[in-house]
């Protein structure tokens, strides 16, 4: 999802930065050719390329600009020190959390569905391992109690934005960047999550809610009713003790569609099931005519 490069790189043309090239995802992957032309209607030169972005070839093209910096935005590609080394002040790598906490593919998931109260956004330098370079700077933020993944996600890029923009002056007004090693230990980490994550009732309600939170609207948050998936995008919860088993249906009154999980229930209030469309929980009761004691499992 190429939204931070893209935040990012308009953001660098309207404050006046002079843009030497643009280096898009791989033409393999199905957002390039969006980005492609994203950068090709601001009037940049755009350096494609089939799979590999270490190759000679690509390599030897960047070197010729000679530019000062690079900036790299959501690129899952690991760069090797020859590509790095393409630029005079090697590249900046854009990462939304607080380094060293949440290396990894993607953070906007795992702060949400960890239950983290803060979080914020790191430029680094980038090293040929992925999220360890040298801090440049950092801005921390609080993550709202109804945060999902995609307002975290819109947040962070905006933020990330500004910051390298800040950076870039100090940079273009002193020819300096100061940068400090990140701390060495254990952090948390923020490894690729599937597409499709089954919702287990077996949980209890607080880490059912921020699972559906931390896959809206990106990732398939799901349990099984009647034989579909029925995709949960919100849901409320409430804990209290009970000795039902987990997936039972054990309400239905108005809007409200009780489900019991873990030591509580919850209340879908957003639910996309099968191919049948989305409904709030008032119409997919309409709709589909539930009854106490079906399972949700």
């Amino acid at each position: 999802m190429p939204d931070m490069a893209t935040i990012c790189l308009h953001n660098l043309v309207q404050k006046n930065f002079e843009i030497s090239a643009v280096i898009p995802p791989p033409n393999s992957n199905p957002t390039a050719s969006g980005f492609i032309n994203f950068a090709r209607s601001l009037a940049l030169e755009v350096f494609e390329y089939d799979e590999n972005p270490n190759t000679e070839d690509l390599i030897e093209k960047i070197a010729a600009k000679n530019a000062d910096i690079g900036v790299i935005c959501s690129f899952n590609h690991k760069l090797g020190r020859d590509f790095l080394n393409t630029t005079k002040m090697g590249y900046i790598n854009c990462h939304p959390s607080l380094l060293p906490m949440y290396r990894g593919a993607n953070p906007y998931f795992h702060i949400i569905n960890n239950g983290e109260k803060t979080t914020g956004v790191t430029l680094h330098f980038a090293d040929e391992h992925f999220d360890t370079g040298e801090i440049i700077a950092q801005k921390g933020f609080l993550v709202s109690e109804k945060e999902t993944i995609g307002t975290l996600f819109n947040r962070s890029n905006f933020i990330i934005a500004d910051l390298l923009v800040n950076v870039l002056n100090i940079f273009q007004d002193t020819g300096k960047i100061n940068s400090k090693a990140q701390p060495e230990g254990n952090f948390k980490k923020a490894p690729k999550i599937q597409n499709e994550l089954k919702i287990d009732l077996n949980n209890s309600p607080a880490s059912i809610e921020r699972l559906v939170r931390a896959a809206n609207p990106f990732y398939n948050a799901y349990l099984n009713f009647r034989g579909s998936s029925a995709r949960i995008l919100c849901v409320d919860y409430k804990i209290q003790k009970h000795d039902m088993e987990p997936g039972i249906i054990t309400k239905i009154s108005g809007d409200d569609l009780e489900i019991s999980a873990k030591d509580g229930f919850i209340y879908p209030r957003c639910i996309q099931c099968g191919s049948w469309g989305i409904f709030d929980a008032a119409n997919f009761i309409k709709v589909f005519r539930p009854n106490t004691g079906e399972f949700f499992n």
